[in-house]
């Protein structure tokens, strides 16, 4: 069975995944659950947009650039 991040790994080996909009929400939880699976790929992203919430929470655009093979 596989799971959110190791379904996200799937996307991106085949290029179907080009940007990340990312929400950081000022808890902290413990053991966070991991965003994406470890892979043998290195994610080169570039940074496109924030955004500041007055409840704290942040929120992060960034594009996806070509993949590097470890």
């Amino acid at each position: 069975m596989m799971g959110g991040a190791g379904i996200i790994w799937s996307f991106i080996d085949e290029d179907a995944i080009d940007e990340f909009i990312i929400t950081v929400v000022p808890t902290f939880i413990g053991e966070g659950i991991p965003l994406i699976a470890p892979s043998y790929l290195e994610l080169p992203l570039r940074l496109l947009s924030s955004q500041r919430f007055s409840d704290g929470v942040i929120q992060i655009d960034y594009e996806l650039r070509q993949l590097v093979r470890c």
